[in-house]
């Protein structure tokens, strides 16, 4: 029997075995259709989606924000965290040396005897090293790895959506442009009526009401201007701040027309498209590190084998240091007996994250299915929507022509110009941002697919704290 329990523990020794882990099997299992894959062995390359609108400005804001931006600096200084973590965890399977030395002056004396001095020398190694029984050391430094893994996976996450953030203001910036000038072309159009409209009152042809009707949406138009220009200010402002730059930085952004974009993707979406999927993989890397932890936990619970050793030397006379030593070699050997159930609260606190970390897995891969699909459907409803405020365009200038004709020779007033006019307007302007629209859905299906673009990466070493400029002292 005793044969038997020997040869478990040098098999666990040997083997590096942790007996308590117990593998995750499909996760998600009932929640993928049958054309997604949420992993695969080999990702293909993808190339930075945002090339796909074959921009150079995009292309160069978007480089920027990936070098400067400080949120993405954040997710570097993490993942730099973690890997160290990493490297203490690995530390703790290999054993432990020390080196001691010590000098010493002791002087005794009193009213009965002569003062006397004696020097002491010292000199010292101890080591210590923990054997790995229940593979409690192997689970945490397996832990470790995965939590490197879940971190660039974070990172890789984190430039993703900056790349998407700077794209979505880059064409809020031109959606506002362009509504501007829509305005601005709109408003000199419309101070032409208000010249005929002039003219006809002065001639009793037109009443004062419409001139007041005119100048009310003269009004109504340089106030949407207004609008334009102050949204066109913002979204300067956030491009500097997400290439981490201040608010009022010059920034190089003169696109005034969104550029084209390509048709959808014949054939829907790859079967393993999921895989490049970066906010997954850290939800999937993070659940199996909780594994490890409950692994971990459990052995926590076993005795402990702990090897020492130590030299010493003492003396005198640092001449006669090494002149006589002591060499001390032990075996330690610890197992708890009475925790008041901390050992237990700590598995069931590990089993509960766990369990988080698998719901939070499972709802990772739902949204991001839903984003896929929200996206398609977002992009085709979009297409048809442009299609439509063209129709309505077409109609309605067609319309305010004819009203204009009409109440010029006298065949009507001029309500139904105005109201061809407010029609136009606002039919202009939705054109304007249902194509914004639709570049947006294509910005969130390129978000949704992820990528392995961000693979590539790697951290500015300019922003490093070893580079930044001594300032005052904090308080």
């Amino acid at each position: 029997m005793y044969t038997r329990y020997f040869l478990l523990l040098l098999s666990c020794l040997l083997g590096s075995c942790t007996p308590f882990h117990q593998a995750l099997n499909q996760p998600a299992a009932g929640l993928v259709p049958a054309d997604y894959q949420l992993y695969t062995r080999d990702y293909p390359e993808t190339v930075p989606w945002w090339q796909s609108f074959n921009n150079p400005e995009l292309n160069r804001l978007i480089s920027s924000g990936l070098q400067h931006n400080f949120s993405l600096h954040q997710a570097w200084a993490r993942l730099s965290q973690a890997r160290a973590l990493a490297r203490k965890s690995e530390a703790e399977l290999l054993p432990s040396l020390d080196a001691s030395a010590g000098a010493a002056h002791n002087r005794t004396g009193g009213s009965d005897q002569q003062d006397r001095g004696r020097d002491d020398f010292s000199l010292g190694l101890s080591a210590g090293y923990e054997l790995d029984l229940w593979g409690r050391l192997h689970a945490l430094e397996r832990k470790a790895k995965l939590d490197v893994q879940a971190r660039r996976a974070d990172v890789s996450s984190a430039a993703l959506s900056l790349s998407g953030q700077i794209a979505e203001t880059w064409l809020e910036l031109i959606s506002s442009r362009r509504q501007g000038a829509q305005l601005r072309e709109q408003l000199g159009l419309n101070q032409q009526l208000l010249e005929l409209i002039e003219y006809r009152f002065s001639t009793a042809q037109a009443s004062a009401l419409d001139l007041y009707q005119q100048n009310q949406t003269i009004a109504r138009i340089k106030g949407g201007l207004i609008t334009a220009q102050g949204r066109e200010q913002t979204a300067l402002h956030q491009l500097s701040v997400l290439s981490g730059r201040p608010p009022e930085a010059a920034i190089k952004a003169q696109q005034a027309s969104f550029p084209e974009v390509s048709p959808t993707p014949p054939g829907g979406i790859p079967a393993d498209l999921l895989s490049q999927r970066p906010d997954i993989r850290a939800a999937g890397l993070q659940l199996r590190g909780a594994n490890w932890s409950i692994a971990a936990a459990r052995a926590d619970r076993l005795p402990r084998l702990r090897l020492n050793g130590e030299f010493s030397s003492n003396a005198g006379v640092l001449e006669s240091l090494l002149d006589s030593w002591l060499l001390r070699l032990a075996a330690g050997f610890t197992a708890p007996l009475f925790d008041g159930g901390s050992r237990e609260a700590e598995i069931e606190r590990a089993r509960g994250q766990a369990e988080e970390l698998l719901a939070a897995y499972r709802l990772s891969v739902l949204r991001a299915i839903q984003e896929v699909e929200d996206a398609l459907v977002l992009e085709q409803q979009q297409r048809k929507t442009i299609a439509n405020v063209e129709q309505q365009i077409s109609l309605t200038k067609m319309a305010y022509r004819e009203a204009t004709w009409r109440y010029l020779n006298g065949l009507n007033d001029y309500q139904p110009v105005l109201r061809e006019q407010i029609n136009l307007i606002a039919a202009q302007q939705e054109l304007i941002i249902a194509q914004r629209n639709l570049l947006l859905a294509r910005v969130a299906l390129h978000r949704a697919l992820g990528g392995t673009w961000t693979d590539s990466l790697s951290p500015d070493p300019s922003m490093s704290i070893s580079t930044a400029r001594p300032g005052t002292p904090d308080h």
